[in-house]
């Protein structure tokens, strides 16, 4: 059997050497995945979610790629309005007629549904098409290892809070999404960290509620430091954001 020229199998060593270096995984969407995976994996893009939160009532329907996610609520005047957002369509409804929205009220709607949904069942929406993820490395936090990676998001398809900047706390052992902080800019803007509580299996989906926490000093330069000022415990509880009565059907 001939035997290769070595500067043949020179090349074909270099060639495999960089191919290898070029196939390694990147942290931060390993992270992502292996979270997506832990908190119930493809079921979320197959699978029929309702639950009452701040008592409005949301139904989450997503297969095949079409979803649907809509929220029924009571306004001050005792009507019941109903909105939705699909793949194709933003509407509402007042007491069962259907009301023309104006853009910015299509805009309205379409962040307070969807951001509902986008938090609720985090982090199922971390690899939509227009995220960017960037690894920060590992840190030690309340006894635990953690990943952390920062999300940002493209302007096309990042819908109206595209500039909003999210940092994540992986468990590198379990792989679950423990803690996120963000900065927006709706509203006048600010920064927030949140804490994953009240952890359970519903239907096969792990979900999560979470307590709300801002800088107790006040704004902070850099969202990726509030793990070192929760430790000194430097922050201040907001809120409470609690998922109730969920249930959870397999469409799969």
């Amino acid at each position: 059997m001939l035997k290769p020229p070595l500067r043949s199998l020179a090349a074909v060593l270099l060639f495999c050497v960089v191919g290898a270096a070029c196939e390694q995984p990147d942290p931060a969407m390993e992270a992502v995945r292996s979270s997506i995976e832990a908190h119930g994996g493809d079921l979320f893009e197959a699978m029929e979610a309702r639950f009452t939160f701040r008592d409005a009532h949301f139904t989450v329907w997503r297969q095949d790629g079409a979803f649907r996610y809509e929220r029924v609520y009571t306004d001050e005047g005792g009507s019941v309005i109903r909105e939705w957002m699909t793949n194709q369509e933003t509407g509402r409804e007042v007491d069962g007629e259907p009301r023309p929205l104006t853009a910015q009220e299509r805009a309205a709607v379409e962040t307070a549904v969807n951001s509902v949904v986008y938090f609720g069942f985090l982090p199922f929406r971390l690899l939509d098409d227009a995220a960017r993820h960037r690894d920060l490395g590992t840190t030690e936090f309340e006894g635990r290892t953690y990943r952390k990676v920062e999300v940002t998001f493209e302007q096309e398809g990042g819908g109206a809070d595209w500039e909003d900047r999210f940092v994540y706390w992986f468990d590198d052992q379990e792989h679950t999404l423990d803690y996120l902080a963000y900065r927006y800019y709706r509203d006048g803007g600010g920064t927030r960290f949140r804490r994953a509580v009240n952890r359970r299996n519903v239907g096969g989906l792990l979900l999560q509620d979470y307590e709300n926490y801002t800088a107790a000093a006040g704004e902070v330069d850099d969202i990726a430091d509030y793990d070192r000022l929760a430790a000194r415990g430097e922050l201040q509880l907001v809120s409470t954001i609690p998922l109730e009565g969920v249930e959870v059907r397999d469409l799969r």
